[in-house]
């Protein structure tokens, strides 16, 4: 008999091309085996008359059921009785039996949740049927190598076993479930190492267009020339900490290009914490770079969820990124939700963070909760993964001296900064105006009094609706004006950035105020006379001073204010509020001293991570247990097993699901909603009337330009104003988006009409 896995493709031809295809890729972390004999025993279930009744009823066109005929938990059943080793069977057995959906527990109410799975009747799995049909050799001896070979590797680096095992599982998940779903699409994967040459050399014609006549571009120019020096070092874990202003970015990039290259690495990855740096830094790459095909760049940062797909998952294989292009920016929520899902859509991505250059762009935005996990992930990708890291910031963090450090190499720092240039960056002077605090009218008072004096003005408030009343106040001042929040969708938020550029430009000079979030401080390449900032953590404030006289047009240092808000609410940003007690615990104890010195910012991170060390494992379930803990020796549960079992649980104690909804990097989650402006419309339209997926994909890619985050709470309020595109995504209607000034608004502008 001709077993098929789909139509027109033999079952025997489907799995030997995904344990091939798996294997390929678990070349990367030195499993392939493991990989190989996953991708091999993941549709064993497929080899029974069931399956191929149902996939025929369904090739019909008759009504089936997805999921009505079971096809994965034989394979893992197969595993576990297989493999002797209960560590390796439960990675294995999870692996095949949720690889169309997301990796389950490894307990459940104390008993091994893969015997639950596979404990079925022969009339449900048809076990015999499909073992009698394929019953491919196991080599027990093999797998154990390579997983004895990696915990030997954790041990010696004294990182958390277990926690290293539970990433070792996800990113072999990550390879059997890309290499399933590459095949069914009978997508062809390019392997090939990008052409490193030819990008390193258009970034070099890009730089040697800079000018070097002033001290601060010299400077700006060594810096980046210790970076592509520094790239010939060895792989490993590297901070780059430059002061704000001296050209980070694109020295970050030349380490990058220039170690890839000499690596042979497959992808230069860019992780960003703000979408408004990773709009800026999209442009500037495509400014660099020829990417006509969109081949090249990859940005990925939308909260537009894809549709879930299983099985004949055209849409689904063509619309979820695989990661797989030369260079990727995306932010800091899209890597960690990556990494802590346990679903096989966002996991299929995880193996191919290996083999790469991994930037880390202003890192001390990094969520005091998320530190312990984004430290051994990284740990994980650096010592398995092949991969490089580099920690680029202003303000660089004490993140390898937490209780689970990030190990970093022996020479980490890839520049050296002389006094004498450290002084060329001496452009502003803190002034501590946090007493008494202001209210909105006073803090507008002030700002005013700057523009009053001719100097274009930036005013950064913690939160929105500070931000929104002290706009409002200053609505009279005569001057240009500018409000930025992440209320305007990208596109919107770009064209102010480049409005204000020319406004603060100085051969097209015009006085301008600009009232905005925390979202302008870090990154973005503007240029204000005076900076006035709502007092939050020093490494805020530094990163807000960035953007005052930033290439020094002005040799006289300008002032940064420091104020306290009056009445402002923090209720909802825990590590603001936090990071703002320390900074003024440092302004008391370092009064008379200069704020921007490396002792003062050292000084905060002391006290801050001291302060915060308890939640850095990320603490859930009323703090009896943490996401870190689950994901590790789960004590919780494997005492659960204990003291019903009466012995210790043998197997891999992770708990996957539990963990994954537990995590979220920004608190309560975010959907992504389309918002009426600019193109938004046209490519909405575009959308809905194409059938070619791969075509929808990209009109997706670009609708992100054009989608705003809100919470839950705000989703529900704006509910009346909402309609849902192709079951795919929201989109807002006109009344509720002010395409001038506001952004997003609550309340429409005009009487809402349904139609």
């Amino acid at each position: 008999m001709i077993y098929e896995a789909r139509e027109g493709q033999k079952l025997s031809d489907h799995i030997t091309n995904v344990a091939g295809l798996a294997s390929s890729f678990g070349r990367a972390i030195d499993c392939e085996r493991t990989a190989h004999i996953a991708g091999l025993l993941h549709d064993l279930g497929k080899y029974t008359m069931a399956f191929q009744d149902y996939l025929k009823r369904s090739l019909r066109g008759e009504t089936v059921t997805r999921g009505e005929v079971i096809h994965a938990l034989q394979g893992a059943k197969f595993a576990a009785e297989k493999i002797k080793d209960p560590v390796i069977a439960d990675i294995i057995g999870n692996i095949i039996a949720t690889h169309h959906g997301g990796l389950f527990d490894c307990i459940s109410d104390g008993e091994r949740t893969l015997s639950i799975k596979t404990d079925k009747d022969e009339d449900v799995l048809h076990y015999a049927e499909a073992v009698k049909a394929f019953s491919p050799a196991v080599d027990e001896k093999g797998l154990e190598n390579e997983i004895f070979a990696f915990c030997q590797k954790s041990q010696d680096k004294q990182l958390n076993l277990p926690f290293m095992l539970h990433l070792l599982t996800k990113s072999i998940y990550s390879c059997v479930v890309d290499a399933d779903r590459c095949d069914s699409a009978m997508m062809s994967v390019n392997d090939a190492i990008p052409d490193w040459a030819q990008l390193t050399q258009l970034l070099e014609n890009h730089l040697a267009s800079f000018s070097d006549e002033k001290a601060i571009d010299k400077t700006r120019k060594r810096i980046s020339e210790q970076c592509q020096q520094a790239a010939n070092q060895q792989q490993g874990a590297f901070t780059l900490s430059v002061p704000t202003g001296g050209g980070k970015t694109l020295s970050g990039l030349r380490f990058a290009l220039e170690h890839a290259k000499r690596h042979s690495l497959r992808r230069i990855i860019y992780v960003i914490p703000y979408l408004s740096i990773l709009d800026q830094t999209a442009a500037k790459m495509h400014e660099i770079f020829t990417d006509d095909n969109g081949d090249l760049i990859l940005e990925h940062h939308s909260n537009i969820e894809l549709p879930e797909s299983d099985d004949d998952a055209e849409e689904h294989r063509l619309l979820t990124s695989r990661w797989d292009s030369p260079i990727i920016l995306t932010t800091m929520v899209q890597f960690l939700e990556t990494i802590y899902s346990n679903k096989a859509s966002r996991l299929r991505k995880f193996h191919n963070m290996s083999e790469a250059v991994l930037i880390f762009d202003e890192i001390q935005a990094l969520p005091i909760k998320c530190v312990h996990l984004f430290n051994d992930a990284i740990n994980f990708l650096k010592t398995f993964g092949k991969s490089t890291i580099l920690l680029c910031t202003a303000t660089q963090p004490h993140l390898n001296k937490t209780e689970r450090p990030v190990l970093l190499s022996d020479k980490p720092d890839v520049v050296s900064i002389t006094p004498q240039e450290s002084e060329i960056f001496e452009r502003v002077r803190i002034e501590n105006k946090t007493q008494p605090a202001m209210d909105h009218e006073q803090i507008a008072a002030l700002a005013n009094r700057q523009i009053e004096q001719g100097k274009s003005t930036l005013v950064i408030l913690n939160t929105k609706s500070d931000a929104r009343n002290v706009y409002e106040h200053c609505k009279s001042m005569e001057c240009e004006k500018a409000f930025l929040t992440t209320d305007l969708c990208p596109a919107h938020r770009l064209s102010i950035l480049a409005r204000l550029r020319e406004n603060l430009h100085p051969k097209t000079k015009r006085l301008t105020l600009c009232i905005s979030t925390q979202l302008i401080e870090a990154g973005v390449d503007v240029s204000f006379d005076c900076v006035i900032r709502a007092e939050a953590g020093m490494d805020s404030i530094i990163q807000a001073a960035g953007r005052c006289n930033r290439n020094k047009e002005n040799s006289v240092p300008q002032v940064v204010f420091v104020v306290d808000v009056q009445g402002e609410n923090l209720s909802h940003l825990p590590e603001i509020k936090d990071g703002k007690a320390v900074t003024a615990r440092v302004l008391h104890e370092k009064r008379g001293q200069d704020l921007l010195s490396d002792e003062v910012i050292s000084q905060f991170y002391k006290y801050y991570f001291y302060e915060q060390k308890d939640k850095m494992d990320y603490r859930i379930k009323g703090d009896k247990a943490t996401v870190y803990s689950l994901l590790s020796n789960n004590a919780l549960d494997t005492v659960t097993y204990r003291d019903r079992n009466k012995e210790t649980y043998k197997g891999l104690p992770c708990a996957f699901r539990t963990a994954a909804q537990a995590f979220s990097v920004i608190d309560g989650g975010q959907t992504g909603i389309v918002v009426p402006y600019g193109n938004a419309m046209q490519l909405v339209g575009e959308f809905q009337r194409c059938h070619d997926p791969r075509e929808k994909m990209r009109i997706l890619h670009r609708l992100q330009q054009y989608s705003v985050s809100v919470y839950p709470y705000i989703l529900k309020k704006l509910e009346p104003a909402l309609c849902v595109v192709d079951a795919t995504f929201y989109l807002l209607s006109p009344d509720y988006y002010d395409p001038e000034k506001l952004g997003l608004l609550l309340e429409p502008k005009f009487s809402f009409h349904c139609v």
